[in-house]
């Protein structure tokens, strides 16, 4: 006799009695008709499914990754506003200064030509000479001989930034600054030099230099360190005369006070290239006329 409460017995009851869909899931997880089938395969000696549900499920899980990522390359942005304005800008530049530099090199054939029909035109006399004297002045034309060279870099802990450098004690005071190279040429100038360069660039009466964002600029040509000056000039005396100059002490206090490293060295064949800017000659006025 069974007892009440008690598997088999009279009032027993399952516990899980009232999840009968949930137990029917777990105990028969395959529907009877798909168990039944899979008998009679095994039955008759074939394997209880073929197994094209899983190539089937393979095949569908490709093609919608697939999907996946031509939606995502298609949704996908090519670049924000800013990125794009950026490159178009970079891209002008580049653009006007490669025009820039084709002009700059016919400019120079033409200058050329017109050197020749002067030559031809004035012959080797006095009117030769004083135009030779007068280009070299003017840095019309290349020069070439001994003189000195004055190089300035970076100082190693410097730090490039948009800001002025040594404006008020930032990280950037050990750069070079158009300040510096200004006074070091005004010193050479002083010192006795013919002609002077920085980093290839010819400075005449015209030239300036500058410093705009975080490039120094010689006649808006802007330049890289190290900066290298080159002054023509007396070998013997213009190193003595340039350290007693303002640019020759200030070259001292730089490297004392900003760790910028600087050179000065002589050389017999020193090179200084022909000036960029054309030179205009001035014509007098004429005196207007009084009406009485």
């Amino acid at each position: 006799m069974s007892t009440p409460g008690t598997p088999g017995g009279r009032g027993w009851r399952r516990v899980d009695a009232s999840m009968t869909l949930l137990t029917q899931v777990l105990e028969r997880p395959l529907d009877p008709g798909y168990a039944a089938a899979a008998q009679r395969r095994e039955e008759q000696g074939r394997p209880r499914s073929t197994g094209t549900r899983s190539w089937l499920v393979l095949l569908a899980a490709v093609v919608v990754g697939l999907l996946l990522v031509v939606a995502h390359q298609s949704l996908r942005p090519s670049g924000t506003t800013a990125s794009r304005d950026k490159q178009q800008l970079i891209d002008q530049i580049r653009d006007r200064q490669a025009h820039g530099d084709a002009q700059a090199a016919a400019a120079q054939t033409l200058r050329g030509q017109v050197d020749r029909t002067q030559q031809q035109a004035l012959g080797t006399g006095a009117g030769a000479a004083e135009l030779s004297r007068l280009s070299l002045l003017t840095g019309d034309t290349a020069a070439r001989g001994p003189g000195l060279t004055v190089t300035l870099d970076d100082a190693p802990a410097a730090q490039a930034g948009a800001g002025q450098p040594r404006s008020g004690g930032s990280a950037d005071e050990g750069r070079v600054t158009s300040l510096d190279l200004q006074v070091v040429v005004n010193g050479l100038w002083q010192a006795g030099a013919e002609a002077v360069a920085v980093n290839g660039q010819r400075l005449t009466a015209r030239s300036a230099i500058r410093f705009a964002g975080q490039a120094i600029l010689v006649d808006y040509r802007p330049l890289t360190p190290p900066y290298v000056v080159t002054a023509l000039g007396d070998p013997r005396g213009l190193p003595a005369a340039f350290a007693q100059t303002v640019g020759g002490s200030y070259l001292d206090a730089l490297r004392a006070n900003y760790a910028i490293p600087s050179t000065v060295s002589t050389g017999d064949d020193l090179t200084v290239p022909r000036g960029g800017a054309d030179v205009v000659l001035a014509r007098p006025t004429p005196t207007p006329e009084v009406t009485r």
